[in-house]
Parts: C-alpha cells; sequence; structure tokens
C-alpha cells in the first residue's frame, strides 16, 4: 500500500512539474514572438527611414549595368548584357536583354503564368508552330526569378520604376517584377 502511494505521488510531482515546464515553455514562446515581431517592426520601420533618406538620391544612369547587377545579385553571375529593349504585345509589357552568350533576360511586372498565357500564340496555324516565341519552345520550363526589395536590393523597387521609365518610357506601376532567364535558342 505504501509503495502504491509512494508511486502515485511521484507519478503526480512528474505530471506536475511536466505540466509547470509546458506553462514555462509557452510562457516563453510567446514572448519570443513578441520580441520577433518588435525586431521586424523596428526593421521595417528603419528600412522606411533610411528609403525616405535615399529615396532622392537614387538614381539609375544605364538601365543595362543596373539589370546586370540586379541578375548577379539574384543568379549569381553577372551576363554581359549587350542590348536592352522594351516589348509589347496587346498590353503586355516586358524588358528585353540580350546577352553576348546568346542567353535573353526578360523581365514584366506580369506573373508568370498570365505573362506565358499571354504571350502564347491563339491561333495553331504551321507557320505560328514553326515561330519560336519569346520564350522559346517550352515558356514553363524557363527559369523564373521574383524581384522585390527582399531578394533584389532594399531600393529595387525605386530603381526598377526609373530603369523601367528609361527602356519602355512609360511608368512601372509595380513594386515586384518577374525574371525569365531564356537560354539561347540552341540551348532551348
Amino acid at each position: 500500500m505504501l509503495d502504491v502511494i509512494f508511486a502515485v505521488s511521484v507519478l503526480g510531482a512528474v505530471i506536475f512539474f511536466g505540466a509547470l515546464l509546458s506553462v514555462g515553455n509557452e510562457r516563453q514562446r510567446k514572448a519570443i514572438d513578441g520580441i520577433r515581431e518588435q525586431t521586424a517592426y523596428w526593421a521595417e520601420q528603419d528600412l522606411r527611414l533610411k528609403r525616405a533618406r535615399a529615396a532622392r538620391e537614387v538614381r539609375v544612369e544605364d538601365p543595362g549595368a543596373w539589370l546586370a547587377g540586379v541578375v548577379a545579385r539574384v543568379i549569381g553571375e553577372s551576363p554581359a548584357i549587350t542590348s536592352l529593349y522594351p516589348w509589347e504585345n496587346e498590353g503586355t509589357r516586358a524588358m528585353i536583354a540580350v546577352c553576348s552568350d546568346g542567353r535573353r533576360f526578360v523581365m514584366t511586372p506580369l506573373h508568370p503564368r498570365r505573362f506565358i498565357q499571354a504571350i502564347q500564340s491563339r491561333s495553331r496555324g504551321r507557320l505560328q508552330k514553326a515561330e519560336v516565341g519569346l520564350l522559346g519552345d517550352h515558356p514553363k520550363r524557363i527559369p523564373v526569378y521574383e524581384l522585390s526589395i527582399v531578394t533584389a536590393g532594399a531600393f529595387f523597387d525605386l530603381e526598377a520604376a526609373q530603369a523601367w521609365q528609361q527602356v519602355t518610357g512609360t511608368q512601372l506601376g509595380a513594386e515586384r517584377l518577374y525574371l525569365f532567364e531564356v537560354p539561347p535558342i540552341s540551348q532551348n
């Protein structure tokens, strides 16, 4: 009988201390989440202050060099861009950068699925099938990168708007862009 009372009291103590630890851990988790939220809020406000101060100083002199820098940050290699020109078809807009190795970078404010749908040919004639599209023969296989202030630099949206204006002559009106890396036609 004494063994049963001792076993029950030990079991009760273990359960009590387990519950106490669980409650303590939950309080710590909530405190850490609160600290994380405050840190994120502070970082966001700090970034806004820095951006507000530097917004007047952000200038894109050469859109091709700017795009090469963005591509280098995103994919890890700096392309040799030979030409940069606007592209538009039925309201779908893009900037196309041709590289010396034959690759093309297509930058657009449209979401990749919408962009691919917009550029695909509606008619399927023999001549249409023989023509290579803007994103090659298999546009859904082309690597796509999302460009924003998180992935391409703190001032990306300001710089992108200036570069877009210089190349296309129109306002960008978007904070994020999508970059398609189209391989040379021989590899496509």
